[in-house]
């Protein structure tokens, strides 16, 4: 867990961390485990008195209501997803023609040889990097590698 996040000024959600690469309140994240806790082990309480005296032998009426239990821990998962919504912002699209689109087109050639040509692609490929502003990016790159002669 990486807590480096610290305290965003006027962050309505308090301290953020970083768990298994997702950022999350840690005052949300605490109430979401009590939540989850006492809602497991209350199901699983409720369980063992109700569906194990009905059980065959008793291990089987510990096993269902273990279940119950973990019924009760997805439940729990759910009406904390509702209750918690998520702190990432998801950006759709990023700035077109920028200096570190070129820097990493170049390092895809260093790396791996000649990119190829935008002209050679299949049409649904051409049309997908066309939707996310790529083609032109790549277009633009290889009129500037023939230019200054590095080209094929």
């Amino acid at each position: 867990m990486n807590t480096n996040l610290g305290r965003a000024s006027g962050d309505a959600h308090g301290q953020l961390a970083e768990v298994w690469g997702d950022v999350v309140s840690r005052p949300q994240l605490a109430k979401a485990m009590a939540i989850g806790a006492v809602l497991s082990v209350a199901i699983y309480f409720i369980a063992l008195a109700l569906i194990a005296p009905l059980a065959s032998t008793p291990a089987v009426g510990k096993a269902l209501a273990m279940l119950a239990g973990i019924v009760g821990s997805v439940a729990s998962g759910a009406i904390c997803a509702r209750m918690f919504p998520p702190k990432r912002v998801v950006v759709e699209h990023a700035a077109t023609g920028t200096s570190w689109q070129t820097e990493v087109l170049e390092q895809l050639e260093q790396d791996g040889g000649p990119i190829g040509r935008v002209q050679d692609l299949p049409p649904v490929v051409a049309n997908e990097m066309r939707e996310v502003g790529l083609y032109e990016v790549f277009e633009k790159y290889e009129k500037g590698v023939r230019a200054s002669g590095r080209g094929e």
